[in-house]
């Protein structure tokens, strides 16, 4: 039996899972030259169900194989549609990105999504750190992900990362309704520890030369009281001329000095100073007392360092979240350090308020669309930022960014973001001059996406899976994305990228799953979840489903009353995308049936 592939109409040789001529991936209803009907065995990526039995739910209904036809018409049909695609798909990478616009749908909350994921400065997922932001604590999964739903819209909300062993640090954004932010948070392990006693005080000296000098009896508890009882110290020195130390710098790189203004500031060297008894209760210095930190120079700054002499000192507020400027500290030239008083212990900082130029530019993805909400980051030596000269942080619909302050007279590197997906990394080829503005030109971002699902739970069921089935590319069959199905898990995909991932899935209780789909294709996207192991139910787990659409906004699901014993699938919604890629309908589905991983019910 001879076939022939959809996309080229070349020829498919017996056996073969893919075509020869350009990589589309074999389905079920390939067109064949003989009448006689012979098994053809499904393609593993993309597949058209099988007709189900007749059951309670209504069955969905899958294009019918087309009949036979003689080789020559057959040909001539195939490449006409060959044609008619490759228009169709032109049009639709050109919608690629583009925001929704209209009177379609609209999303039904008014909130906004926090998503991201957390590592150490090696890469390394980092679990179990409580994420907090607007006093809703979560903890990141075995991959480091996390998701908070609910956030109120506002500017500067902070999102504090805290675990055992690690510099606790904090991330600022701007919160905008019926939007996600994305942050990858860097956190640091906890450099050195030490103890001794209040009564005493003591020294605390890190391997590369930062050190914390007490003196004796200068501590207090929270009530005020002197302590002089052990005393425990976490320490941890940030070198930020290192890119993963950097991505430590808690906050922005944006200060408030004496004067009340509100600069960019580059730094020459942070310390974590985290003092505890032996409850793990905090201590502070009481008041009037003072402690002696130094702050380790790293070299390529030392220069600049030793020709200011003196540098002022910042502490990062979390009540502000901003860093505020507070005293002077001293360039030893025997240690290559900056050495200064503190009143009270936070993360401090040696830094100065650089001299500025501007750059301007815009996010496009690979067809050359605008790419709205997208951050970009801008770093150089000691410094790292993202916010506008204006305020902003992230693209408006027309792509564009203004005015991000850059330290002149260096060469710095910025890349683009949005979603958990960056573009390449950029570096300006020439230094730009004090109060200079410069048009960067497009920062092309490869993969964008135009929707993220967060599914997130309870303790039980400890395992739910996310289940999507999207629009086959170039083909009338359906994709079906979960657990083993996705780029993460190194899925072959070399007979057609597929328009979504599943970018985290989670197997221990609470979640995130996040699904994030890059583009629309035409056709009818279904999301359900499945009870995959562990006790409970679906109905009483706590799950709560995030849809974040582009230019849409946000829709919330939560599980219905009434799961009847042995349906394990709670179908939840249908998004639909008409022939120019716009959804014109989110349709709620909401109920409970009984199947497998491959049950026909997960189709729509």
């Amino acid at each position: 039996m001879v076939k022939f592939c959809t996309n080229c109409g070349a020829i498919i040789p017996e056996g073969t899972g893919f075509c020869t001529q350009c990589g589309t991936k074999i389905v079920e209803n390939m067109p064949v030259e003989q009448t006689q009907q012979q098994p053809v065995q499904q393609a593993p990526v993309e597949q058209v169900p099988p007709t189900p039995p007749p059951q309670p739910p209504t069955p969905p209904i899958y294009p019918a194989t087309p009949k036979p036809k003689s080789k020559t018409l057959m040909f001539a049909g195939v490449i006409i549609i060959a044609i008619v695609l490759i228009v169709v798909m032109f049009y639709v990478g050109f919608m690629m990105g583009s925001e929704q616009t209209g009177g379609g749908p609209q999303g039904t909350e008014d909130y906004g999504v926090v998503m991201g994921r957390v590592a150490d400065t090696g890469g390394s997922a980092i679990s179990d750190v409580t994420v907090t932001a607007n006093g809703q604590p979560v903890d990141t999964n075995d991959q480091g992900w996390f998701s908070i739903s609910n956030v109120a819209e506002g500017d500067r909300v902070m999102v504090d990362f805290e675990r055992d062993g690690y510099a606790t640090t904090h991330r600022i954004i701007d919160v905008q309704s019926g939007e996600s932010n994305f942050i990858d948070a860097t956190m640091n392990s906890v450099d050195e520890t030490g103890t001794f006693t209040g009564s005493s005080g003591g020294t605390v000296t890190s391997s590369n030369g930062g050190s914390l000098v007490v003196g004796a009896n200068d501590l207090e508890d929270s009530q005020g009281t002197m302590h002089t009882g052990t005393v425990q110290v976490s320490m941890t020195v940030f070198d930020p001329t290192d890119e993963n130390d950097a991505s430590c710098f808690p906050g922005e790189y944006l200060g408030r000095d004496t004067s009340g203004n509100n600069v960019p500031i580059k730094s020459y060297g942070f310390m974590d100073i985290t003092l505890t008894d032996g409850s793990g209760n905090e201590l502070q210095l009481a008041d009037g007392e003072s402690a002696i930190i130094r702050i380790p120079v790293p070299s390529s700054l030392q220069s600049e360092a030793a020709s200011m002499g003196t540098c002022p000192m910042w502490y990062f507020d979390t009540d502000s979240s901003y860093w505020m400027e507070e005293g002077q500290g001293s360039y030893d030239s025997v240690t290559d350090s900056f050495v200064g008083s503190i009143t009270h212990f936070s993360t401090w900082n040696f830094d100065v308020a650089y001299p500025r130029a501007y750059i301007s530019g815009r996010v496009v993805n690979s067809a050359g669309t605008p790419v709205p909400g997208a951050t970009v980051e801008c770093w150089g030596p000691g410094w790292k930022y993202s916010r506008w000269a204006s305020g902003e942080t992230c693209t408006a619909s027309d792509g564009t960014f203004t005015r991000i302050p850059v330290e002149c007279t260096v060469i710095f590197k910025y890349k683009a973001s949005k979603g958990g997906y960056d573009s390449a990394t950029y570096e300006i080829d020439h230094a730009l001059t004090c109060d200079e503005e410069y048009n960067v030109g497009d920062i092309v971002l490869g993969s964008v996406s135009s929707a993220q699902i967060t599914l997130t739970w309870g303790a039980n069921p400890r395992d739910l899976d996310s289940h999507l089935v999207v629009p086959a590319h170039g083909s009338n069959s359906t994709f079906h994305l979960y657990y083993p199905k996705s780029m993460d898990d190194g899925y072959d995909f070399s007979g057609g990228h597929p328009n979504a991932n599943l970018d985290t899935d989670d197997t221990t209780s609470y979640g995130p799953e996040v699904v994030t789909i890059f583009y629309f294709y035409p056709g009818t996207y279904r999301y359900c979840v499945r009870h995959y192991a562990g006790t409970g139910n679906i109905e009483t787990s706590g799950a709560e489903i995030n849809v974040i659409i582009q230019g849409v906004g946000i829709y919330r699901f939560t599980p219905p009353s009434g799961q009847t014993t042995g349906t394990d699938i709670w179908r939840v919604f249908d998004i639909v995308v008409d022939e120019s890629g716009t959804i014109t309908a989110v349709n709620t589905i909401n109920d409970y049936v009984e199947g497998s991983d491959y049950s026909e019910y997960l189709y729509p």
